[in-house]
């Protein structure tokens, strides 16, 4: 099945489609909703493998379900395997987009030369090079563009997005001039947190920029950190980008703050309150007892004035 990967993160956690329903594939199969429900009570974790290769597992499966489209799978590499590092690095480049389930018939139906799976048993799925269902497809690929500890620029850099958008698309051009039609989007990507990939060859697919181009070198903007962390809580309006994508962007922000040696501001409203040491509570409690001691001279001195 030909899919297109949802996100990637660095612990090698990515989405998909392993199968589309009312969907003719090449072999001339299609598979029918329900076929995978009860393989999957039996065994929700099944293996991930390399080109069907039984003796290259590459990860396993977090979370399979049927859907109204299909077969929903969140797989997670093991990038200790040299082909787990290999199949990770081929799809954050996308250089890799086949995916195939492999299966026993459990029951079907044939009408002409289409046989309609009704049910399947599943042994595992793999990624593949060349699919056999070529139009299997995820819907609404959004993605958060992975870590890429970029330098920092200094903290006291001023920021502007608009202007800092229009340094880093003639820096991602092929001619310098910025324009849609030159620009390696890859490059441009590495500037901001999160992009629609439905619409990564246009600029209004990219959200939440954090980074400029200065003296020539792509610099993540202290300023831009700060201001992208505060449209994630809603700050002037908040920025317009899935939920589930949220934990994403957040933890690519952090890892910035980590590097500025700060907590980013969701944490410190998490942290409770530090309690009082003795030190500090002792000058307050001394306060309040002078204030108690001049109240009651005050009173002596009303009781003196009237006799």
């Amino acid at each position: 099945m030909r899919f297109e990967v949802k996100q990637i993160d660095e612990a090698g956690v990515f989405e998909g489609y392993a199968a589309v329903f009312g969907n003719e594939d090449l072999g001339g199969d299609v598979i029918e909703p329900g076929a995978f429900k009860k393989t999957l009570q039996e065994n929700p974790h099944l293996p991930i493998l390399w080109q069907h290769d039984v003796t290259e597992p590459i990860g396993v499966t977090l979370e399979a379900y049927e859907d109204g489209k299909g077969l929903r799978v969140k797989g997670q590499l093991n990038l200790e395997t040299s082909r787990g590092r290999e199949a990770y690095a081929l799809l954050k480049q996308g250089a890799l987009r086949g995916l195939s389930i492999g299966y026993d018939t459990i029951k079907e139906a044939w009408k002409g030369s289409i046989r309609r799976l009704k049910e399947v048993r599943l042994w595992e799925w793999s990624l593949v090079t060349f699919p056999m269902n070529p139009r299997a497809q995820v819907t609404a690929v959004k993605a958060v563009v992975p870590f890429q500890d970029l330098p920092l620029a200094d903290e006291g850099r001023e920021w502007d997005g608009d202007l800092a958008r229009a340094r880093v698309a003639r820096w991602a051009s092929s001619d310098g001039s910025g324009d849609r039609d030159t620009i390696d989007w890859q490059q441009y990507r590495r500037a901001f947190v999160w992009y629609d990939s439905e619409a990564a060859d246009t600029f209004g697919g990219y959200k939440l920029p954090i980074a400029d181009v200065i003296d020539g070198e792509l610099r993540a903007v202290p300023r831009a950190i700060f201001a992208a962390a505060a449209a994630v809580q809603g700050a002037r309006g908040g920025v317009d980008i899935p939920e589930r994508d949220m934990p994403g962007v957040m933890r690519h922000l952090e890892r910035y703050y980590e590097k500025m040696d700060r907590v980013p501001p969701w944490s410190e409203k998490a942290s409770p309150e530090p309690e009082e040491t003795t030190q500090d509570s002792k000058p307050l409690e001394e306060e309040h007892l002078l204030d108690e001691a001049i109240a009651e001279v005050k009173n002596i001195l009303e009781v003196f004035k009237h006799g």
